[in-house]
């Protein structure tokens, strides 16, 4: 008598991973969140075939794709902190594309090329397939500022590692080595380009520009010679690269990192940008024609020549101020007379209390405490004063990072120890344009800056303007020029004018 073959039943948890997976997708595809955090925590507890394991996992990664793509877009305009609803569906995601890659790390560990050629796979595709995961995990969570979350960078060496290990280095590489390397070298570079310093968009501009470029980014088993502009990453430590100057690796196994060629690749492409070449016909994506973009690639090329070197010593402090995150409301708190707010924006005065970390003759590193804040981003405009009724400082926010919807880091600049509220008004417009708010910054001759107007960004710095300044009730009208560009963001702009004395 035959045997009747048998057949192996899957588990519950299984089988409901299956059926989900066997529905009509949402047309939402952040519904998809949840539920597929859930089955891909699943499927990795249950101890199943590598084989079944790598089926079921590529189509739960086709799904995270569909997520990454609709909640990215959402991100790109985020100011901190964060509104606790996105947040929670950003960090979501973050945690989603960890998971995943982790469980593509796993398969890396224990599959063989023989099990891998029954179903036309090799152990590169699956490192590539977590390296990906972790590379957007990474351009997540940096574009809503929140630390690193832990194994990132030791796991993304192993899939490193786990993928050249696999091929044979006499031979011709295999295209998912080079697109490894290039998504390594990708996640580099954006360290390396002070990210806190950056706006969500421009974070993504650059991650843009990478894809492009990023493998001008120079990796090299062997230690230099000279410390120069090389970093290190230990195969052995979960941190990011760290300049070989500032610190010796202890480890032998490291890749040694140099940025110097994809910084002349972006001063190239700056010089032709500039010169009016079209985005298109370098490579790049169309964001790059404008300003706000091609500052920052200027940024990040800065920071590719060569490491950041801090140029003054923190004191650690721990004094209380108040900060005012609004330009409109920073306007209205200069505003000596009632009545005189922007048309534009009606709002109210809303301060919030936070402490001094540090300070130096660059700036304060502050932690928020209490209050009312909102809007922030890199390269913002801020008030800052010591207590009520102390002089408004004006600052420019150089970095901002968040742990969560509750807390709040930055940098500050201070640009000016007061300011006045003024309002601006273009000339020789065919429309005429109603007047806009904007401060005033005084003259500092002791570091050779002339007297300038901070506005929220336009084009007010390119061309004639009339200045309208209100003073113990009298309105005093002077037709001023732009004279020099002192600091452009997309956030704000501030510019020196010179007045125009003959002018009636």
């Amino acid at each position: 008598m035959r045997r009747r073959p048998t057949t192996t039943q899957p588990t519950p948890q299984l089988q409901l991973a299956l059926d989900w997976l066997a529905e009509p997708k949402p047309d939402d595809p952040l519904l998809d969140l949840v539920p597929l955090r859930h089955h891909v925590a699943t499927i990795g507890g249950l101890g199943l075939p590598l084989l079944h394991r790598l089926k079921i996992d590529e189509l739960l990664q086709e799904r995270a794709e569909r997520i990454d793509q609709a909640l990215i877009p959402l991100l790109l305009d985020v100011k901190l902190p964060v509104p606790l609803a996105l947040g929670t569906v950003a960090q979501s995601l973050i945690g989603l594309r960890g998971e995943l890659g982790e469980a593509w790390l796993a398969l890396a560990r224990e599959s063989d090329p023989e099990t891998l050629s029954r179903v036309n796979r090799s152990r590169a595709q699956i490192c590539l397939n977590g390296m990906s995961n972790l590379s957007r995990q990474f351009l997540a969570l940096l574009v809503i500022a929140i630390p690193t979350p832990m194994g990132l960078w030791r796991n993304a060496q192993a899939l490193y590692h786990y993928a050249h290990e696999s091929t044979d280095p006499t031979a011709t590489l295999p295209v998912e080595i080079t697109a490894i390397d290039n998504r390594l070298k990708a996640m580099l570079a954006l360290t390396a380009a002070h990210p806190e310093g950056l706006t969500p968009r421009e974070i993504v501009f650059l991650a843009e520009y990478l894809e492009t470029h990023g493998a001008e980014v120079r990796l090299d088993p062997i230690a230099p010679e000279a410390p120069g502009d090389w970093y290190w990453l230990s195969r052995g430590l979960d941190q990011p690269p760290v300049p070989l100057e500032r610190m010796q690796p202890q480890e032998e196994e490291c890749l040694y990192i140099r940025f110097g060629d994809l910084a002349r690749q972006a001063a190239r492409d700056l010089d032709q940008l500039h010169e009016g070449a079209p985005p298109r016909s370098l490579g790049l994506p169309l964001q790059a024609a404008g300003a706000d973009y091609r500052n920052a690639l200027e940024r990040a090329r800065q920071h590719w020549t060569a490491p950041r070197r801090r140029n003054f010593n923190r004191r650690p402090q721990s004094l209380e101020v108040e900060i005012c995150t609004q330009l409109s409301s920073l306007w209205s708190a200069l505003t000596s007379e009632p009545g005189t707010e922007p048309d534009a924006t009606v709002c109210e005065l809303t301060y919030s209390d936070w402490t001094v970390l540090n300070d130096s003759p660059a700036g304060y590193a502050l932690v928020h405490v209490i209050g009312a804040a909102s809007g922030i981003v890199p390269g913002c405009a801020v008030g800052l004063r010591t207590g009520p009724g102390a002089a408004w400082q004006i600052c420019l926010v150089r970095w901002a990072r968040s742990r969560n919807s509750m807390h709040v880091e930055m940098g500050l600049e201070v640009m000016s120890p007061s300011a006045t509220p003024v309002r601006i008004q273009a000339l020789n417009h065919r429309n005429s344009e109603p007047p806009v708010p904007a401060l005033l910054l005084p003259a500092l001759p002791n570091i050779n800056r002339a007297e300038s107007i901070l506005a929220g960004r336009g084009d007010y710095n390119a061309r004639p303007f009339t200045l309208l300044q209100e003073t113990d009730g009298h309105l005093q009208v002077a037709e001023c020029m732009p004279h020099r560009n002192l600091i452009e963001t997309s956030s704000v702009e501030v510019f020196e004018f010179t007045r125009n004395q003959d002018a009636a």
